[in-house]
């Protein structure tokens, strides 16, 4: 059973503060089991946790200067750990959801890997073709490949002795630079209804921007702060665009007046303010 944790900003910030993206398989395996009557007892009696597995860098850029670089997978417990390594296409859809595909134009050794305790060992990535007017965007997919537990006996108490595996799955950026990088971003489109104030951002550039954070403030007609809420951001791909909102506290939003929103990005900051009438919170 596949957990993904991660693509969504909002877990990504209360899980990790890395720029890559963590994806958890669940993969459960009962050991030993023996029936006492009609009943069955399932106790869940080792949780495997991967912890001790690691990715860096966090992200990697290439261009037509530089056409080949490498990630470490570093093994730092005390297990041999295998992966699987692949490398997909990204790209996102007129959502902003991330969508991946088998990647054609670029190379990556070795596919299958085996890590020695406290060792780690490389990745490499190349690039075939020149650089191209767009960003070009990527992300390898490193995925541990569980290790078969054994164990030996019965419980003497009856009970089904299960264990749970978790193998982590990273999945890190990779850039590919244009010929000629501009880096640029708007908020296209403001709108409130029903209480909700959105925004767009729209990437207008020919690279990708990471945004930090989403900032909405809504104010009085004398400027005094009524509510103040961050929207956790995430990457936008060149030509696309991603949407946030936030619900307006409903004790305050009758007396909204203005609403300023604050895009912060990597290298630069967007704001825009929109006006709020009172027919906008309605319900």
């Amino acid at each position: 059973m596949p957990i993904e944790v991660g693509m969504n900003p909002m877990v990504k910030s209360a899980i990790t503060n890395k720029a890559s993206s963590y994806f958890i398989r669940v993969t459960l395996r009962f050991f030993a089991w023996s029936v006492v009557g009609l009943a069955f007892t399932i106790a869940f009696h080792t949780l495997v946790f991967a912890s001790n597995f690691s990715i860096t860098p966090t992200s990697l850029e290439l261009s037509g200067g530089i056409k080949s670089g490498a990630f470490s997978i570093v093994n730092s417990g005390a297990d041999t750990l295998n992966c699987q390594i692949a490398v997909k296409e990204w790209s996102q859809d007129l959502d902003g959801k991330d969508v991946y595909v088998d990647a054609k134009d670029i190379v990556v050794f070795p596919k299958i890997m085996t890590v020695g305790p406290n060792e780690q060992r490389a990745i490499r990535i190349g690039i075939k073709g020149p650089p191209s007017m767009l960003e070009k965007t990527y992300r390898l997919f490193a995925e541990e490949i569980p290790a078969q537990k054994k164990t030996t006996g019965e419980k003497p108490n009856g009970k089904i002795t299960a264990g749970l595996t978790i193998a982590f799955r990273y999945a890190v950026p990779i850039f590919v630079k244009p010929v000629r990088p501009q880096e640029s971003a708007v908020i296209e489109l403001t709108d409130m209804s029903k209480g909700v104030v959105k925004a767009m951002v729209k990437n207008t550039g020919n690279v990708h921007v990471k945004l930090s954070s989403v900032t909405f403030q809504g104010k009085a007609i004398d400027g005094k702060v009524l509510f103040s809420q961050d929207v956790a951001g995430w990457y936008i791909l060149h030509g696309q665009s991603r949407p946030y909102e936030v619900a307006v506290p409903k004790e305050v939003c009758k007396d909204v007046a203005t609403i300023a929103i604050s895009v912060q990005a990597e290298n630069t900051t967007i704001n825009k303010t929109m006006n709020v009438e009172g027919k906008m919170c309605g319900q």
